[in-house]
């Protein structure tokens, strides 16, 4: 806004004139402005009444439209503590026997008590005792297996947990700990841990029944079969895999040590083979670039100190300037341990450019850069360009042989036939290989003997652990024996639960219409629609607010925050008094509920006849009244009908319900398909409120582009004044001089 200086010749306060002028034409801008945000306030109304409606079409109105709400049944048994049971509307009404001989469980594992585990020092040697005995002490997750007392894992002991489909492989060696034994009997989808407290594993299958029972047996592997297990896990990269891998990688061994076919899963484990070779190259290049980037960072070291200090190059960093630099970057000089400042500085320099080079190598360049040696492979003449980028950095690299690979096809020519290779030597050797040597001599130490199903094998030292075997649910239903592998038997659309066996006891199922259900899911009904249509006519039947009009920015802060609340609520309450849409749509409600069914047979029925009925207060608007109701205080205390109706004639409930609801339904969903006016799924005229809102911004933009050229002339015609009365006062200025001069 310019700055205007004004009334300086005439006196006249213009700002307060010019003001006033404005305040009456700006009126007409004003009432624009209050039409748009009374729409704007009548299309959020809209907005919020629209999804009240829309939800109650898609869910209670159309639930009532289907026959099949009002089929419920109801389940009951004589013994609760031994069969619980529910019905779908698919059960037949009737009464059925049930003996339960077994419940279904889950196979449960409880090792015996570990004699513990062979102590070592933090440089991991043996402790021992002034004989040279070794000391013993409690087992943790982290104790190595070939320390556990009486252990005898010998190289190429392999464990092999299997449990339905999925088969794990446990090689032990002198680095495999409690804690991995754990892990892989988790990956084979059992619940297993080891209690230090009990020093005890609990080992579990996560399902109950036969079919998921599982089995924990051990066998040593010759020479030649371990040579071609570490060469076939060497190609795959089995120990960089992920636990989902590396369970996949077991299933496939497995399998081959089953016999499974070798085509059956080489593309799988040629899939694994090219993954970990590209792995391994992404590895490389990663390296080569990441010292790049680093020698980067130190060579431009002290260019970015001096652009922090905002000097030019001609200046010389200091070490006090390095160490302020390298400070505010979070990186602080380390003097422990002797070091000079020098070395301290250079340290945390080095730090810095590690951290630096990390996140560059992050960037779209760099991962540009990875990602083309990945696909067409590094050579020696890529790592000499690398080598000469290095400069005095200070930064080295190793040998070429640390970061050249050839390009993805070439790795993939010379792997494929490797992995063939190597799976079929596998296969050759290991196809006969027993993972289960009949001994469980391995698992002695583990506090187990062989695990096989429902059997509890233990060797001749004992091991003191327990078997809850896996078992199926079996159950004589009106005398015909039926199993599960859960505690619950689904049949014919009789849920039945089982909780215990029965003995010769026998529980009998009954399975009736539930008329309260359906009582209860009417009775919801009606109260939903109640609500709505409340709601609805509150709206349409609002009182006049035709002498409220919105509030200017002034008014509002003449009045309290309450005050222009139920100001603006009274606005807001009336905007849809008499709106044509919305009385459509309740005379919509209020009709289809007064319609008449007509039956097969020719009888007619209304609400009215199956003891619901509205008010004889016209003021309620057509609520829904069920008559005998306990919670309708106005009509509790008439005969309940409708209860009567469910029990001697439900089919005249349903066919009222369906065939009003059905009309409802229909006629809402006409009034919100899409037209010129308004969207799909849509009551009100939305498109229609958008383009007048449209039309209503531009017209208050119009409005402001005349008032400020209006204000503008006002100015320019007062300006003019001042001129005039500058000149005025000039010229008589000029003769009083003349006059004066000439006494």
């Amino acid at each position: 806004m310019p700055i205007r200086m004004t009334g300086l010749n005439s006196g006249l306060d213009t700002e307060s004139i010019i003001a006033a002028l404005m305040s009456a034409q700006r009126t007409k801008q004003t009432k624009v402005e209050n039409k748009r945000t009374k729409l704007e306030w009548k299309k959020e109304q809209w907005a919020s009444l629209n999804t009240k409606i829309y939800n109650f079409y898609t869910n209670s109105l159309s639930k009532m439209r289907m026959a099949s709400t009002y089929m419920t049944k109801a389940a009951t048994s004589s013994n609760n503590s031994k069969v619980t049971a529910k019905a779908t509307t698919a059960a037949a009404t009737g009464s059925y026997s049930v003996k339960v001989k077994q419940v279904a469980s889950a196979q449960k594992v409880t090792s015996g008590k570990l004699k513990g585990a062979a102590l070592r020092d933090e440089k991991g040697e043996l402790v021992k005792d002034s004989n040279g005995n070794k000391i013993y002490g409690d087992v943790t997750s982290k104790t190595k297996l070939v320390d556990l007392k009486d252990a005898a894992f010998g190289n190429g002991t392999q464990i092999t947990v299997a449990a339905g489909d999925k088969t794990v492989l446990l090689e032990v060696d002198d680095n495999t700990t409690v804690g991995d034994f754990v892990g892989k009997l988790n990956n084979a989808g059992l619940t297993a841990s080891f209690d230090e407290k009990q020093q005890r594993f609990f080992i579990s299958s996560s399902k109950s029944g036969k079919d998921n029972q599982f089995t924990i047996t051990s066998a040593s592997m010759t020479t030649e079969q371990q040579n071609v297990t570490k060469a076939l896990k060497d190609l795959i990269g089995y120990d960089s895999l992920s636990a989902a891998n590396k369970n996949t990688a077991d299933n496939i061994m497995a399998g081959l040590q089953a016999g499974k076919s070798v085509d059956d899963v080489i593309e799988k484990l040629t899939t694994l083979a090219n993954d970990y070779s590209d792995k391994k190259a992404k590895e490389k290049a990663t390296a080569l670039y990441t010292a790049e980037a680093k020698a980067s960072v130190l060579n431009k070291f002290d260019d970015e100190v001096r652009k922090s200090l905002k000097k030019d190059a001609g200046y010389t960093v200091t070490d006090e300037d390095k160490i302020k630099y390298l400070k505010d970057k979070g990186f602080k000089l380390d003097k422990s341990g002797g070091k000079t400042d020098a070395q301290a500085l250079a340290e945390a320099k080095d730090k810095y450019a590690d951290k630096e080079a990390e996140k560059l190598v992050k960037k779209d360049d760099y991962k540009a850069k990875i990602e083309n040696a990945v696909s067409n492979g590094l050579t020696g003449t890529d790592v000499y360009a690398v080598r000469k980028s290095l400069g005095s950095s200070g930064v080295t690299l190793g040998p070429d042989t640390d970061y050249t690979f050839a390009s993805h096809m070439d790795r993939v020519l010379d792997v494929n036939p490797k992995i063939d290779d190597a799976a079929k030597k596998y296969y050759n050797t290991m196809k006969d290989f027993q993972s289960d040597d009949g001994s469980g001599a391995a698992l002695t130490a583990l506090g187990l003997g062989r695990v096989t199903g429902d059997e509890v094998h233990e060797n001749t030292s004992g091991t003191g652990m327990a078997v809850i075997e896996a078992a199926d649910t079996e159950i004589e239903y009106n005398g015909v024996t039926l199993t599960s592998d859960t505690t619950n038997i689904t049949i014919a659309g009789l849920e039945l639960n089982v909780l215990s066996t029965t003995g010769d006891e026998t529980v009998n199922i009954s399975v009736t219409n539930d008329t309260s259900g359906v009582y209860d899911t009417i009775k919801e009904f009606v109260s939903e629609y109640n609500a709505l249509l409340k709601e609805m006519n509150t709206l349409y039947n609002a009182g006049s607010a035709k002498d409220y009009d919105v509030l200017s920015d002034e008014e509002k802060d003449a009045m309290s925050d309450s005050e222009v609340e139920k100001w603006e609520g009274k606005i807001k309450d009336s905007l849809l008094r008499r709106d044509s849409t919305l009385g459509a749509i309740v005379s919509s409600f209020k009709n289809s509920m007064m319609n008449v069914y007509t039956r097969g047979d020719g009888k007619k029925y209304a609400l009215s006849s199956i003891g619901i009925s509205t008010s004889k207060d016209y003021k309620e608007g057509g609520l829904l009244h069920i008559l005998g109701d306990e919670d309708d205080s106005e009509y509790a205390d008439k005969t309940n009908l409708l209860k009567k109706m469910l029990d001697e004639d439900p089919d005249a409930v349903i066919g009222v319900f369906t065939s009003l609801t059905d009309t409802l339904y229909a006629d809402l969903q006409k009034k919100m398909s899409a037209n010129s006016m308004s969207s799909a799924l849509t009551f009100y005229n939305d498109k229609e409120m958008a383009s007048q809102l449209s039309d209503y911004k531009d017209e208050i933009s119009k409005w402001q582009s005349r008032l400020d050229e209006m204000e503008d002339k006002y100015y320019k015609q007062f300006s003019a004044m001042e001129t005039a009365l500058a000149n005025i006062q000039s010229q008589q200025n000029s003769l009083a001089s003349m006059l004066g001069g000439g006494n």
